[in-house]
């Protein structure tokens, strides 16, 4: 059906191959290069800071949810962040007990 010369078909064999390497490191580069969220862990520390944290990354902790997560956010700028950790009492939603899960896995920077 196609009669390709020999150069033809070299370069059509060099155009799958880099197509085909590329989908390959855009593959890799979407699995395995570290996300937003990940750059927000203290990795000295092994916490989460709360002033920086986005929402997928509060939602990683114990008994925070979306919508927890997302009123953490809303008090964070409306007060223009956290200035200690106890301030997290005064979302709705976070008890003593929660409180209590949640504040070894948090720091205030």
């Amino acid at each position: 059906m196609f009669t390709l010369t020999r150069e033809e078909r070299h370069v059509v064999l060099f155009l799958i191959t880099i197509a085909l390497l590329g989908i390959g490191i855009d593959f890799l580069a979407k699995k395995c290069l570290p996300a937003k969220s990940i750059a927000q862990f203290n990795q000295e520390l092994g916490k989460i800071d709360l002033n920086s944290a986005d929402k997928e990354l509060l939602m990683s902790l114990p008994g925070i949810g979306e919508k927890l997560a997302g009123r953490i956010i809303e008090y964070r700028d409306e007060h223009a962040g956290f200035c200690k950790m106890e301030e997290l009492k005064n979302i709705k939603g976070i008890t003593e007990s929660r409180y209590g899960k949640i504040k070894d896995y948090l720091i205030v920077e």
